[in-house]
């Protein structure tokens, strides 16, 4: 009996890595086919800083600029390495992001499963295939979106960093933790918020060294953030209304199921309340659940406070596309905590199942079609002005409001460079 219930776990392993790795590997397929190097909307904003650098005027004070409310200095980064590299070909960004969402992968593998070799691929391939999925579909395919890529990513790594300073060799996970706290705070502006979940989690794992020194070190980085800022006057000023903000809330939690965002994201954050109450209350009572608990619960704390700030400025605008990326890690890192919190109890078997079902919502059909409508049309603009044609409404389209694309193309045309490089 034994055997036969240790050969179906294996074997309900083997099925959930194989579907998983089947559809990610199908979003990376994806990902890398209908890359074009067109910029489109707020990419426009690097093509001109860029210029700028070329002429001799953009300094490295210019890196740390505002772009709308956010400090994106690490997608600037990866930008100018495509631009400078590889003549602003498009396929560095793309491979950055998936580089990167695969970093979070194999992260939370490590974390959520030490056991075994198998048990850990099962996590690595479930994980893989919620994050490489087609509902981030705007964040693969737009370049600047990066950003909503990269404050996730350095946002596990400063956890997972608290946490192993807590072990052992504290001063250089310490310093790895900090790094990545600047380096998610200069990623986006939601950032800011990462010192939240990691105090938390020094609170929890009882580091008091780590707690001062996250919290010293932070905010320099929040006055650094805030010298010289101010709102774009184009933005729509916030407000919160009670019930239009709570529905932002859970839209933003469930964005990425595609279906009934608003009903599966309360039911993610009532879920994840749950959790948290019963690992805090573990904790206080001196019986704490495994570090991945805690770990893997900060990292959706920390995704449900993006959605609380959502809720606040985004009321007049409703959740983008964009924001899939972080409804992906909430749901990722939800189901790392229930996995590690129902070791040893039967509804550990239900953890699969609704990973397994995550991961079909989250490479829905409709998520592809959207993606392929998209960059039908930027090739197809490509083409276009390969062929010298400006097409008026095409370019509108392409650019954002105050974009000057004819002039910026025709730079591009001149140096060779974007859609205008060499072959096909």
């Amino acid at each position: 009996m034994r055997e036969q219930w240790r050969c179906s776990r294996v074997l309900s392993a083997g099925v959930l890595s194989a579907v998983s790795l089947a559809y990610a590997g199908h979003c990376l397929w994806l990902g890398l086919s209908l890359a074009d190097p067109m910029p489109l909307n707020d990419q426009w904003a690097f093509v001109h800083d860029y210029f700028k650098y070329l002429d001799g005027h953009y300094s490295w004070a210019d890196l740390f600029s505002l772009h709308n409310e956010h400090r994106v200095v690490t997608t600037r980064v990866v930008l100018f390495a495509d631009a400078i590299l590889f003549g602003m070909r498009g396929l560095l960004p793309v491979a950055v992001a998936y580089a990167s969402m695969a970093a979070m992968a194999v992260i939370s593998a490590f974390v959520v499963s030490p056991r075994s070799t198998p048990e850990r691929f099962t996590c690595f391939a479930a994980a893989l295939g919620l994050v490489w999925s087609s509902a981030q579909w705007p964040n693969f395919l737009f370049a600047f979106n990066l950003q909503n890529i990269f404050v996730h990513l350095f946002a596990l790594v400063c956890l997972v960093a608290v946490w192993c300073a807590s072990r052992s060799r504290f001063y250089l996970w310490i310093a790895v933790a900090l790094a990545a706290d600047a380096l998610c705070v200069f990623s986006m502006g939601s950032g800011v918020f990462v010192i939240v979940p990691a105090l938390l989690l020094a609170l929890f794992l009882r580091t008091w060294r780590a707690l001062v020194l996250l919290a010293l070190f932070h905010s320099t980085l929040v006055v650094l953030y805030f010298t010289g800022y101010h709102l774009n006057p184009d933005v729509l000023p916030y407000a919160f209304d009670p019930i239009r903000s709570a529905t932002i809330v859970a839209e933003f939690i469930g964005l990425a199921l595609g279906k009934h965002e608003a009903i599966f994201g309360a039911l993610g954050l009532i879920l994840f309340a749950v959790a948290a109450a019963h690992i805090s209350y573990l904790a206080v009572a001196r019986r704490p659940a495994h570090s991945a608990c805690y770990i893997m619960a900060s990292l959706a704390c920390f995704v449900v406070i993006e959605a609380a700030a959502a809720g606040y400025v985004r009321s007049g605008y409703g959740v983008q596309v964009h924001y899939a990326t972080a409804s992906v890690v909430f749901w990722a890192a939800l189901l790392g905590l229930l996995w590690r919190l129902t070791e040893h109890h039967r509804t550990r078997l239900l953890v699969p199942v609704v990973t397994a079902g995550a991961i079909f919502a989250m490479s829905a059909p409709h998520f592809e079609a959207s993606w392929r409508l998209v960059a039908t049309f930027r090739s197809g603009v490509t083409a276009e002005v390969r062929r010298g044609e400006f097409s008026p409404a095409s370019l509108q389209l392409l650019c954002p409001s105050g974009c000057d694309g004819p002039l910026l193309l025709r730079q591009l045309q001149r140096l060779a460079i974007g859609p205008f490089l060499p072959g096909p």
